[in-house]
């Protein structure tokens, strides 16, 4: 024991004086860790660059029109019968599931379907009963459709009628939820009463917007030329009497004559005439001076500008 201790210190006295050979006793050693790490470091680049560049989600945005839409009158629904499901009420369901929900809440019901990538908050799982922001309820799932909701990719689905819309309520109740949730009778009559279920409703027709875009530029070059052709009536008849009259009372006559084309209202009489120009003197084209306008100069006026437009 005493010749071990004898040569420990006979080392530790050599390494006082000469630190340096500690370098080299250890080296082997720290050379062996270098070389470990180095492969480790070299076997791994790949996935180390990989977490290096954040994940882009490829753009596949299309941007298309809006469908033509008719003009329909929807038929009322008696919610109290549609909280029962049949056959045909879930198989019309299902089409329209998978026609307009299953790219976001997937075919299973679950969420992560081909159009939620990159949505957040993600689509609902339909499969879960935790964090239903409206409920679980038919009459819950119907003021979703209805409404929407705020601050997420749920648009509203109030293009649907409500027919359609329950179909897809009891379609993903029957389909995907366990046990979900009755309505009582009053939420119910608090759903049909909100949203006027069983008096029916009309859903107004909807074109493409390049459709829309065309119809407005039509109607306004329309509106243009009948000014065009009243101001080039106005400007034959300048020794009519009228005519000098309606330049008595306006400040700007394009101003005038706009505001007159643009409103149907004043040609339903003498006096509609009357109380169209005087309530928005100043504004309409014409100013202060049609107060001190006659009776006999009020006919002659109106009958002169409703032969003129």
């Amino acid at each position: 024991m005493s010749d071990l201790k004898n040569i420990f210190e006979k080392y530790w006295n050599k390494l006082k004086e000469n630190p340096g050979t500690l370098f080299g006793i250890l080296y082997p050693y720290i050379l062996t860790i270098v070389v470990i790490i180095g492969l480790y470091y070299v076997a791994n680049v790949g996935t180390v660059e990989i977490n290096k560049i954040p994940a882009v989600v490829p753009d596949t945005t299309k941007l298309t029109d809006l469908a033509v839409v008719p003009a329909r009158t929807v038929p009322p629904v008696d919610i109290f019968k549609m909280k029962e499901t049949t056959p045909e009420l879930l198989q019309k369901g299902k089409e329209l599931y998978t026609t307009v929900c299953a790219s976001c809440h997937n075919e299973t019901g679950a969420g992560g379907g081909s159009a939620s990538v990159g949505l957040n908050p993600a689509p609902r799982n339909f499969t879960s009963t935790e964090g239903w922001k409206n409920g679980r309820t038919l009459s819950a799932m119907y003021t979703t459709l209805e409404e929407g909701i705020a601050g997420s990719a749920m648009i509203s689905y109030n293009f649907l009628t409500p027919e359609e819309r329950i179909s897809i309520i009891q379609y993903i109740r029957n389909q995907f939820m366990q046990n979900p949730p009755q309505d009582t009778d009053d939420e119910l009559s608090a759903l049909n009463q909100l949203y006027n279920l069983s008096s029916g409703m009309e859903i107004t027709a909807q074109i493409t917007v390049s459709a829309a875009k065309e119809i407005i530029i039509n109607e306004a070059e329309v509106k243009i030329k009948k000014m065009n052709d009243i101001f080039i009536s106005i400007e034959n008849d300048k020794s009519n009497r009228v005519e000098k009259l309606f330049g008595y009372v306006t400040d700007n006559n394009q101003l005038a004559v706009s505001s007159l084309l643009n409103s149907n209202e004043w040609k339903e009489g003498e006096d509609s005439f009357v109380d169209f120009l005087t309530l928005n003197v100043n504004q309409n084209g014409f100013n202060g001076r049609i107060f001190n306008l006659s009776d006999s100069e009020w006919n002659e006026l109106y009958n002169y500008l409703k032969s003129l437009l």
